[in-house]
């Protein structure tokens, strides 16, 4: 798992005002509340005695510790103790790491890492048609799965297994055809392929009413990056008939990942017409889950030669190689240490803050592998 990204730790209605949020991700507790205008996330910990801050409550746009009722700002810092009394400020030592928030497509995004703002990465603009309601209807789905994250994006990124494992929209038609040259991007890839329609048998609904009779080619395009973990995923299926699957990924730990993600779709515009596209989608992480789940070993060879990889798995490979290339960097979260060690500390991702100021903090870093 790699820090310095940015990964969406929950919806923005999930968020309530009025009190905290816990969310899991890297294997670590995060807190999420708001604060005047913008949203704060920080280890779900206290300093103190190690008191859950998601069970917390809000006071004054700080969060209060359900155990001794220690307060902490926006910025992490604490500034109260109430068994000291409001009378004494709490040193500067008394403070918690907090990240870097923004909203976006309705989600809530958290830098998980130390890097200044100038060295981020940008939230990828892969979805405008997120503000695009009149032309594109849209539909919000969700899951987990019991994979590693890796193994869930190159599922997603696969332009191959559509063909084998998914029945309205494979059907196993010539999967030759599904292979293409990508294009490198900097944080991503992207490839436009073209391929043969399924048979009209494996449509159904009103979609399959809307199809021509004479559909002979689907075209296809996929992108991805590895910022945030997203891939964006547009069939079109006939001229001026298109859908679009944005979907990010946070993993929950090592072996479980979270997916967020919108359907949208420029026909059958209306509400109406959400239950049968719901069902698809159900269907098709159904059939998803049931090869990633079991796909060996859990997690990804640190070698391309171990799996006898193809020109059809060249997107796979290249988010492989911007995952080790950006494990190279220093980013990698060390699992096995972390597993050790948590059980007598509170291991925390170190924040911006703690780049800018190192010394008098509580909480020790998470162990990270060395860079290449």
């Amino acid at each position: 798992m790699l820090i310095n990204n940015w990964y969406v730790a929950a919806t923005a209605a999930e968020l309530q005002a009025d009190r905290p949020l816990g969310v899991r991700m890297l294997g670590m507790d995060f807190v999420l509340f708001r604060s005047g205008d913008g949203i704060t996330c920080l280890p779900d910990v206290c300093c103190h005695r190690g008191g859950a801050l998601s069970d917390g409550r809000l006071a004054a746009g700080c969060l209060a510790c359900p155990y001794h009722g220690w307060q902490f700002d926006a910025n992490g810092q604490c500034v109260l103790i109430p068994a000291l009394g409001a009378e004494v400020k709490p040193p500067r030592r008394a403070r918690l790491d907090a990240y870097p928030t923004a909203e976006k497509y309705g989600w809530i995004w958290v830098f998980l890492g130390d890097l200044p703002p100038a060295e981020r990465a940008p939230i990828p603009d892969l979805f405008p048609e997120y503000d695009d309601a009149a032309h594109w209807r849209l539909v919000p789905y969700r899951f987990e799965a019991a994979a590693n994250w890796v193994r869930m994006e190159e599922n997603s990124l696969d332009t191959i297994h559509t063909s084998f494992v998914h029945r309205r929209f494979g059907g196993r038609v010539d999967p030759k055809s599904a292979a293409a040259d990508i294009e490198l991007l900097p944080h991503g890839a992207r490839v436009r392929r073209e391929k043969h329609a399924p048979d009209a048998s494996a449509k159904s609904g009103d979609l399959a009413k809307l199809l021509p009779a004479n559909r002979t080619r689907t075209r296809v395009s996929l992108e991805f990056s590895i910022v945030g973990i997203c891939h964006r995923i547009q069939p079109t299926f006939s001229e001026g008939m298109s859908q679009i699957n944005f979907t990010a990924r946070t993993p929950i730990d090592e072996f479980h990942t979270r997916a967020f993600g919108w359907q949208a779709r420029n026909y059958l515009l209306g509400e109406e017409h959400d239950a049968e596209r719901i069902q698809g989608l159900e269907e098709a992480i159904a059939e998803d889950l049931r090869i990633v789940e079991k796909v060996r070993p859990r997690l990804t060879p640190p070698a391309l030669p171990e799996e006898f990889l193809t020109k059809a798995d060249s997107m796979e490979v290249a988010f492989r190689r911007l995952v080790r290339q950006w494990a190279g960097r220093g980013w990698e979260i060390d699992s096995e240490r972390y597993a050790v060690e948590s059980l007598r500390h509170v291991l925390v991702i170190p924040s911006p803050l703690r780049r800018a100021d190192p010394t008098n903090w509580v909480h020790r870093t998470v162990p990270l592998r060395a860079g290449s």
